[in-house]
């Protein structure tokens, strides 16, 4: 697993509402599976196990199921939304309880594309700004594995207007990159450190590590 900024060391801080958005772009699962990922329809008909046919995607979704699972397990009050975002962004659960926010990440159908990141922090504020409990604390977590290239224009810009948006109505942006460790894509994890991230704070693993990186970003937002 690649390093991973340090693990926070601080209790449950009251209730709160979290924003999961998961990148579905062609960059996740390009290359898997014999192919297999690069017809999307393909892979997620019957016949081909997810596991097999794009172990990436797998493994970002079973990050997502326990992360999800061990915050609904805490002794406060809290709601789950989900977003998956690619050229095209969605959202696939409004707040709701962990139970259920579990079972619409274990639906989820890989898509392809590219990198519209700025749409899936504004959907993510969508469903933030939705919350009837405005004493809660929201949060957003991103998880991803490239550079925003969408919308056209100036993705990047764009992206962080998005998170200057919502860190401006109090939201908590944590930012969770996922790339190959022989690479070193530092214009990825400047821009998501810098323009993205709330307190300059960003988790660092391959998709192979992203599962052992849970217990690190459950304290990251059990310390918000």
């Amino acid at each position: 697993m690649l390093p991973t900024t340090s693990k926070p060391t601080c209790l449950i801080n009251g209730d709160f509402n979290l924003c999961l958005a998961i990148d579905m772009s062609g960059s996740v699962c390009h290359g898997q599976g014999q192919g297999l990922c690069e017809d999307c329809g393909q892979c997620n008909s019957g016949g081909f196990n997810l596991a097999t046919c794009c172990s990436n995607f797998s493994n970002m979704l079973e990050f997502s199921k326990d992360l999800v699972k061990a915050l609904g397990d805490l002794p406060s009050n809290q709601d789950f939304s989900v977003v998956h975002f690619a050229s095209e962004v969605a959202v696939a659960d409004t707040l709701e309880n962990a139970n259920q926010a579990f079972k619409t990440i274990k639906t989820l159908k890989y898509t392809g594309g590219k990198t519209n990141l700025a749409g899936a922090i504004d959907s993510c504020q969508s469903t933030l700004d939705d919350a009837s409990l405005s004493d809660r604390k929201n949060l957003m977590l991103l998880l991803t594995d490239g550079y925003p290239s969408l919308p056209s224009g100036n993705p990047e810009g764009i992206a962080t207007n998005s998170a200057t948006k919502a860190k401006n109505k109090g939201t908590f942006i944590i930012p969770v990159f996922i790339e190959d460790p022989n690479s070193q894509n530092n214009q990825a994890v400047n821009f998501l450190k810098n323009s993205i991230s709330s307190d300059g704070s960003l988790f660092l693993a391959d998709f192979t590590g992203l599962i052992a990186l849970q217990e690190t970003v459950f304290d990251q937002v059990t310390c918000q």
